[in-house]
């Protein structure tokens, strides 16, 4: 099946300029809810439930309607298979590597929060190469990851995203 691409892109994006980086789509979704796009916004409207990305938004301490529509958000690894007990492969993950590098150029974030520690190695040498401030952590979805850690590591970003602006 072949999936149209739309990357989700917060009204409010323009503001903070940070990318989260997921790791990879798993299921089978029809229409709009076949992209990073549809499906957001149908969980910012409330017709679908998805526990990682309110997880995500808890965790940094942010109503969730303002962080999605604060940020840029895709998965690095676009589909995968039926359920989250198939991984990514090498392949998958090697050429992922360009679909980011040009998301990276035509965005142009201030920061990328990558979440996942096993696609980090694959997608982090990408963005360092791109030139902006990165932030790896672990997978929200990863046994005994606490808030508290997904907030430290999303606070730090903010800070080397916010020190890089202030350079330039």
């Amino acid at each position: 099946m072949t999936y149209v691409e739309r990357i989700w892109i917060g009204p409010a994006y323009s503001t903070r300029r940070i990318f989260v980086l997921g790791e990879s789509w798993y299921g089978d979704y029809q229409d709009d809810l076949a992209t990073d796009d549809g499906y957001i916004r149908a969980y910012l409207d409330d017709r679908v439930t998805d526990a990682l990305y309110t997880r995500i938004a808890n965790a940094c301490e942010i109503e969730k309607q303002a962080f999605w529509e604060g940020i840029m958000f895709t998965n690095f690894v676009q589909r995968v298979g039926a359920s989250r007990d198939r991984r990514p492969s090498t392949e998958q993950y090697r050429d992922a590597g360009v679909r980011l590098a040009r998301l990276l150029k035509e965005h142009a974030p201030r920061g990328v929060w990558i979440l996942g520690r096993e696609q980090a190695r694959h997608s982090e040498p990408v963005v360092e190469a791109a030139g902006i401030p990165v932030e790896v952590t672990a997978h929200p979805t990863s046994f005994g990851v606490k808030h508290a850690t997904l907030r430290a590591s999303w606070n730090a970003l903010l800070e080397k995203a916010q020190s890089c602006s202030s350079a330039k």
